[in-house]
């Protein structure tokens, strides 16, 4: 477990050093800084336009962080040759795989939590009431910073970086996304094609599941603690097959 804490704390002091999170948190408040100075100079009725503006950019932002940091967590050391050491040491290679998802596991998190301390001084300098759906759709933003970075650890090890960029990227887009799309289509397949839809949709995790932003907006109750625990172990589910792959993969390969 020191290991893993050891190699998990290097991750985070790694992308603090590269600015990272700087970059993220500065993008986000200037954004939601500019759509609430609508509503803070008198134009009525924009809390709803500022909370949702607010939460479209963690929402993208948290996510962009998560798969750039996590996809070049192994590409890097094998790259910079720093891997070699560290598993003489010895580590194990599961324990280096799953101390770099740690780390970017706890990066995500600290940056989403950075954020809405942020989207609390705002929303207090507004004037806009703070609902406890709030606090529910930031936890289950950070279990779903935790999937995508299991994720795209795994798929750094079947891609080039570039690629597993560009693939996570468009695969984080597309789970938060396909479901609707899927229900929509789905009364017009048939044979084959809508058996595969069904597949894909019952298989393929659903990040959207995770989105209470629109909620939020709306200013809904707070979503029932059974829901939360049932999203809980399906974020803890998936997050677990790709690791879990993931270490199969890297126990695989030549390095």
């Amino acid at each position: 477990m020191k290991k893993t804490i050891a190699l998990a704390r290097v991750v985070v002091l790694e992308s603090f050093r590269r600015k990272d999170p700087y970059v993220v948190l500065i993008l986000g408040f200037v954004i939601t800084l500019g759509a609430g100075l609508f509503a803070r100079y008198g134009v009525a009725g924009l809390e709803k336009f500022v909370k949702d503006v607010s939460f479209t950019a963690v929402n993208v932002f948290t996510s962009v962080l998560c798969v750039v940091a996590a996809a070049r967590q192994i590409p890097m050391e094998v790259q910079n040759r720093t891997l070699y050491p560290l598993i003489a040491k010895p580590v194990s290679r599961a324990t280096v795989l799953f101390g770099k998802y740690f780390g970017v596991g706890v990066l995500s998190s600290a940056v989403v939590l950075f954020f809405a301390l942020e989207l609390l001084v705002l929303f207090w300098w507004l004037g806009i009431a703070i609902e406890p759906i709030f606090f529910q759709a930031l936890y289950l933003r950070i279990l779903s910073m935790w999937l995508i970075a299991a994720l795209v650890i795994f798929m750094s090890l079947i891609l080039t970086h570039a690629a597993n960029v560009t693939i996570s990227l468009m695969m984080v887009l597309a789970m938060n996304i396909f479901a609707n799309t899927i229900l929509t289509v789905h009364s017009e397949l048939q044979g084959i094609p809508r058996k595969v839809a069904e597949v894909i949709y019952w298989v393929t995790p659903h990040l959207e599941l995770f989105d209470l932003s629109k909620k939020v907006v709306h200013e809904w109750p707070p979503v029932p603690t059974w829901v939360l625990l049932s999203l809980t172990v399906y974020a803890c589910f998936y997050s677990a097959c790709f690791i879990g792959l993931g270490i199969y993969r890297f126990r695989k390969m030549s390095l």
